[in-house]
């Protein structure tokens, strides 16, 4: 490998030093969507909170039925929240409805649809109940137990999740403060989102990369905030550097390859910045750099839209999952390649690629022939990208691959 050139895992591991886990506070659980627990959700109830009747029908004693008795006296009824305060005895049986506690001396269940009234009023056990093993009965903490922990640290919060956490008792969770990350977009050739643009000789281009980024960190549980747009001169880039201060992490775009007016290496330099790496050996995102901006740690993405695209997954999701204590992982599935792939050089490639199914459920991967890293539209059809290990040599059609699945939130 290029020696100048940061390996990924190499980069991955400088960066992830550099980021601490954020603290923790306390929230309604009903405001809890998305957010990262801190600490795990545990039981204070048992559920369900006593024995109770799965089913509709006659709550009995089993040993009745091993006696030969299939007659029996209805004496009560039992509904859900309010339990039959009679204790079933030989021959007799308490109608009961699903959810509703079982009465004291009952151990089973009969469905009412294998039951029958006769005409003397008695509940009648059709033959074909008889011999069954089930009991129709829910155990009391069958679902969960007082002290039983139902969600780790570390876990997303969704809505079946605290769903969960409510009906074990909870009303309140600790989660992870979300990471406060600045987007700084650079360049003179940008216009605002929103703005339009002359489709004749007007030469602008609307700013996606930070657009993405927003949505990117809003959707991994971060709270990204906008800097202003920097103009591709010193003076420019200083000023907007300074208000980058009390935030977690600033993300830039653009400005970060070689050249006259990629100048937000030099801005940084100006502000005591501390490179930790530039150039990474992966295709596409090679010119990303890292540091720390007084104390901050600093992302400088490039400006293509597919590297910014590229790096934020392989990157910048691996910085937010540090910070709310997440579990640091690819999303990597091994698919049948359904086309060759020619050898690699000594850069990693994220190869852009969809997976397809066939009938019998196989599935295959296939690259984009167009992998150019300033085509959005490529990159948005895009549902995965084939991880080329760097020289690694050609791979023929059918042979197995590490792909990296793109969530659908991206």
């Amino acid at each position: 490998m290029n020696k100048t050139l940061t390996s990924v895992e190499d980069a991955i591991s400088i960066i992830l030093k550099r980021i601490n886990l954020l603290p923790s506070n306390e929230i309604p659980l009903i405001n809890g969507i998305g957010r990262t627990l801190s600490e795990p959700i545990i039981s204070k109830l048992n559920n369900p909170p006593a024995n109770v009747s799965s089913m509709d029908g006659y709550a009995i004693k089993n040993s009745d039925l091993e006696k030969g008795i299939y007659k029996f006296n209805c004496i009560d009824e039992s509904i859900a929240g309010k339990k039959s305060i009679k204790t079933i005895k030989s021959g007799e049986t308490v109608r009961i409805f699903t959810g509703a506690s079982i009465p004291s001396g009952s151990n089973r269940v009969i469905l009412q649809e294998n039951t029958k009234v006769n005409s003397n009023n008695l509940i009648e056990i059709k033959y074909n109940e008889i011999n069954s093993n089930n009991s129709f009965i829910r155990q009391k903490g069958m679902n969960f137990k007082i002290g039983e922990t139902l969600i780790d640290k570390g876990v997303v919060l969704n809505s079946r999740l605290i769903a969960l956490a409510v009906a074990s008792g909870n009303s309140w969770a600790m989660v992870r403060k979300k990471p406060r990350i600045a987007i700084l977009s650079t360049g003179d050739e940008l216009s605002k989102f929103g703005d339009l643009i002359d489709t004749g000789n007007n030469e602008k281009i609307i700013s996606s990369n930070g657009i993405f980024l927003y949505n990117f960190i809003k959707q991994l549980g971060g709270d990204p905030f906008f800097l202003p747009t920097a103009q591709d001169n010193l003076k420019s880039l200083e000023l907007i550097l300074h208000q980058s201060q009390g935030y977690d992490l600033v993300v830039s775009t653009g400005g970060a390859s070689v050249g006259d007016y990629d100048l937000v290496q030099t801005a940084l330099k100006n502000q005591n910045f501390k490179l930790l790496f530039w150039k990474i050996a992966m295709r596409p995102g090679k010119p990303v750099f890292f540091g720390v901006l007084k104390n901050i740690p600093f992302l400088g993405l490039p400006g293509n839209p597919v590297s910014t695209g590229v790096c934020s997954i392989v990157f910048l999701k691996k910085i937010i999952q540090a910070f709310l204590g997440q579990k640091i992982i690819d999303d990597i599935s091994y698919i049948r390649l359904k086309s060759d792939l020619e050898k690699n050089d000594h850069r990693q490639d994220y190869v852009r690629s969809k997976i397809t199914s066939n009938v019998k459920g196989d599935q295959f991967v296939s690259p984009f022939l167009k992998q150019d890293s300033s085509q959005l539209s490529i990159f948005s059809k895009a549902d995965s990208f084939i991880i080329r290990r760097p020289n690694q040599g050609k791979i023929k059609k059918g042979t197995k691959v590490p792909v990296i699945t793109m969530p659908n939130l991206i």
